[in-house]
């Protein structure tokens, strides 16, 4: 009875700690700053290769919004003469065109031309992506890069590449904004901030 007892009212106080959880992220500004908090800024300088990773493209071959935005970032970056090189990531999701191919149809389409164009179209994980493009990386010579990503995503993937002896330049495109009104885009925010401090604590517990 006594260990019911304690159960009960252990499962009352996470309740109560999950409501109160969910007030504060509608009703206050804290997503903003832990997002503010959170989040990479740009270091844009000459590069040996540009980097844009994956984001989400539909099965009618629409890139997603963030996929889009990282897209054209890279492509801007590369007519600024500050890379030979870009390397468009992204696979194929629930049976849609590959991603990677996608945005380099766009790229080709805004002038960059085909030997400037490489891709990685398998990997399913930032930490596969890493790995992946590493390898393609260093067949051409290349140690120096701008990674595209969102400003919340950086801080996660920069490391990752970091760990191939990579010197990393992060990119950031605001396909997460770090400052929403409203209770709903409070809470999403909040979502996506608890998601990425959960990603990074992983990948630091995964050595």
């Amino acid at each position: 009875m006594d260990q019911d007892t304690r159960l009960q009212k252990m499962l009352r106080l996470l309740g109560l700690l999950g409501v109160v959880g969910v007030l504060l992220s509608a009703y206050t500004p804290l997503p903003n700053v832990l997002a503010r908090a959170l989040a990479a800024s740009s270091q844009i300088q000459p590069a040996d290769a540009i980097v844009v990773l994956g984001g989400s493209v539909y099965r009618d071959g629409t890139l997603g919004e963030s996929s889009l935005r990282r897209a054209i970032q890279g492509i801007v970056l590369y007519h600024r003469g500050l890379a030979p090189l870009i390397i468009f990531s992204g696979t194929s999701y629930e049976g849609s065109p590959v991603e990677a191919e996608v945005r380099a149809s766009l790229a080709r389409q805004l002038r960059v031309p085909e030997k400037a164009i490489l891709l990685e179209p398998r990997a399913q994980t930032t930490a596969e992506e890493a790995e992946n493009i590493a390898s393609i990386l260093r067949q051409r010579g290349a140690k120096r890069i701008l990674l595209v990503s969102g400003a919340l995503h950086l801080p996660r993937a920069v490391p990752r590449f970091e760990r191939y002896g990579l010197k990393v330049l992060p990119v950031v495109v605001d396909d997460v904004p770090v400052n929403v009104d409203g209770p709903g885009g409070r809470l999403e925010l909040m979502e996506y901030v608890l998601r990425e401090a959960l990603g990074r604590w992983l990948y630091r517990a995964g050595g």
